[in-house]
């Protein structure tokens, strides 16, 4: 049942990213069962390769773990020019991206999982695509409720 929970779940991106036209969506989800978060890419698509589900973050590291920690919304126009240290941002390297949006999904006021939009040449994020992908948030949270609840069990 889990399988076909994160098949749909990945489906669902697939079409999302192409409505959205972006060239990668991920979401990142705490894997960790103690107090310390252990915040990991699980979905994506418009990936390059498999390396982000490597990529292990804590909270207010990352892109996924400032907007986990901050719980508000992160958008970059050209990270190469924006960002002192792009090393922080690993899943930016990994999948070539320039600009980005990271919104958190929120389920009664707790940050359940991290959603990232992202373009491998500059594009101007404005407040448009971050709507866009707050709805498609929307519509994805009872799925990703469902799934890490499975997970507990």
């Amino acid at each position: 049942m889990e399988g076909q929970l994160k098949h749909e779940i990945t489906d669902y991106l697939i079409e999302a990213r192409l409505d959205l036209g972006v060239d990668f969506l991920g979401i990142a989800l705490n894997t960790s069962a103690t107090s310390v978060k252990e915040i990991r890419w699980l979905f994506a698509s418009g990936n390059r390769n498999n390396r982000y589900q490597k990529i292990v973050l804590q909270n207010g590291k990352g892109i996924a773990g400032i907007v986990w920690k901050t719980g508000r919304a992160m958008s970059v126009q050209n990270l190469r020019e924006e960002v002192d240290d792009l090393s922080q941002f690993p899943i930016a390297i990994m999948e070539n991206l320039v600009s980005i949006v990271a919104i958190p999904i929120l389920m009664e006021q707790e940050v359940l999982a991290i959603f990232l939009g992202g373009y491998r040449k500059e594009t101007v994020m404005d407040g448009r695509i971050k709507r866009q992908m707050e709805a498609v948030a929307a519509k994805l949270s009872p799925y990703l409720l469902q799934f890490m609840q499975r997970k507990e069990d």
